[in-house]
């Protein structure tokens, strides 16, 4: 199974947050081993300050309407009551926590965060210089500068490729997303298209119901009729020829028309159950009663008429 390594862009990020329902079904699919999420650092980073520039003025605005319930009517109407105290954090705080929530979060369901290399700025500024994507050669250059931070996560996503596995991205920018596919990533603009994608490759095939057919011999016919009453006949005849060399025995066999290896099998078979012993160039019956009984018989008989025949 193809694991889907998956890079997410700044403007994806920002539109599917850690609490975002659809960046929970992408985390589903990394528990299932399904799915790697790679996050470059100036992702991380952009996703990081602006939640928490976001938050500091959230808690500015409580300052300032807090204030104003102080004053004019507003404040007319607690005149006399004991000072309420809000206990808000401190810009510090907020920041320094908001590093170790995101660390403890992405270490937590196992996302990489592709950290910025030397090979990554040297590379990214060499786009910037070529104008290579995802750098527009129309734009001037004064505009093209607010696209290098673009200019770094792909060349941290062009890291993932070494990986085994399907490579892509979701990626929210156009000039970005051109840039990945023409770095052979497969772009996706929305979860749902990307998880269909994922479901269809990693789908384990129906277990398909053995098909039912008649079987070829009955149970009673498992060996072939090359092997009818061979034992019987090996062991009449080594009674019938005195004990004869192994090689003697064989050849006898041969001659009367039974094929040498079966006729070998049949012979080491009656060594593993006990009714000859193997002294190297000879077979010797364990029970002379036993193997005068078969050589009595019509079909150790028949054997010999062949053989002499």
């Amino acid at each position: 199974m193809d694991v889907f390594h998956l890079i997410i862009d700044t403007s994806m990020l920002r539109r599917l947050h850690f609490q975002h329902p659809d960046f929970n079904r992408l985390l589903q699919q990394s528990q299932m081993g399904k799915l790697k999420i790679y996050i470059p650092r100036i992702v991380l980073e952009e996703e990081r300050t602006a939640q928490l520039e976001k938050h500091l003025l959230m808690i500015e605005e409580i300052r300032t309407r807090y204030a104003k319930l102080q004053r004019g009517m507003q404040g007319l109407l607690v005149q006399g009551l004991a000072e309420a105290h809000i206990e808000l954090w401190s810009a510090l705080d907020v920041e320094q926590n908001s590093r170790a929530t995101f660390s403890h979060f992405v270490a937590l369901n196992k996302i990489e965060v592709i950290e910025i290399s030397k090979d990554q700025a040297a590379n990214a500024w060499d786009r910037y210089f070529k104008v290579e994507p995802p750098f527009n050669p129309k734009e001037e250059r004064e505009a093209r500068r607010k696209d290098i931070p673009d200019s770094w996560i792909l060349e941290a996503g062009i890291e993932v490729k070494a990986r085994n596995g399907q490579h892509c991205a979701l990626v929210g920018d156009n000039k970005l997303t051109n840039a990945f596919e023409k770095e052979g990533l497969r772009v996706y603009q929305d979860v749902q298209t990307l998880l269909d994608d994922i479901e269809q490759a990693t789908a384990i095939a129906p277990i398909q119901r053995p098909i039912v057919e008649e079987a070829p011999v009955p149970l009673d016919q498992l060996r072939s009729l090359e092997f009818k009453d061979l034992d019987v006949i090996i062991l009449g005849l080594i009674e019938t020829l005195d004990i004869p060399h192994k090689e003697a025995l064989f050849s006898a066999l041969e001659a009367a028309g039974f094929k040498r290896d079966i006729a070998e099998h049949e012979a080491r078979t009656l060594v593993l159950s006990g009714r000859l012993k193997d002294a190297d160039t000879h077979f010797i019956p364990t029970s002379r009663a036993l193997a005068r009984q078969a050589a009595a018989t019509d079909t150790v008989t028949n054997v010999l008429l062949r053989i002499m025949g």
